[in-house]
């Protein structure tokens, strides 16, 4: 039996790392608890407050094979270099030369646009 897990990102604005995470890997919003429409309506049944709607973002893998990811808000900065990252698989080990090379720039193109500014390595 395996053990559910959850990657966690502390993070100054959790809808906008949850959009381009959604993008990145074809992930989905977590769906409020069951008897809920909406996280609002979850968050005032628990007595969160009003302005801490937004503190919070989940995602979860469709095809229900990947890790939930949630991002929530801190107050402190980034102080030092991430020591954990993701590293997004476009091709397996399979695809070679330029049709790695294609494939691999595709997705970097999408993910430019959705904010990414990271190191690509193919």
């Amino acid at each position: 039996m395996s053990t559910a897990w959850t990657i966690t990102f502390d993070c100054a604005d959790p809808a906008a790392l949850s959009a381009f995470w959604r993008r990145a890997l074809g992930y989905v919003e977590r769906t409020p608890p069951a008897g809920f429409a909406t996280w609002e309506d979850f968050g005032h049944a628990i007595g969160l407050a009003e302005e801490q709607f937004g503190d919070q973002a989940s995602l979860i893998d469709p095809l229900e094979e990947g890790p939930r990811i949630y991002f929530q808000r801190v107050p402190e900065g980034k102080t030092a270099k991430n020591r954990v990252h993701l590293d997004v698989r476009v091709a397996g080990r399979e695809v070679r030369g330029a049709e790695r090379e294609r494939l691999v720039q595709e997705r970097v193109a999408r993910l430019r646009k959705a904010g990414f500014a990271g190191n690509v390595r193919v």
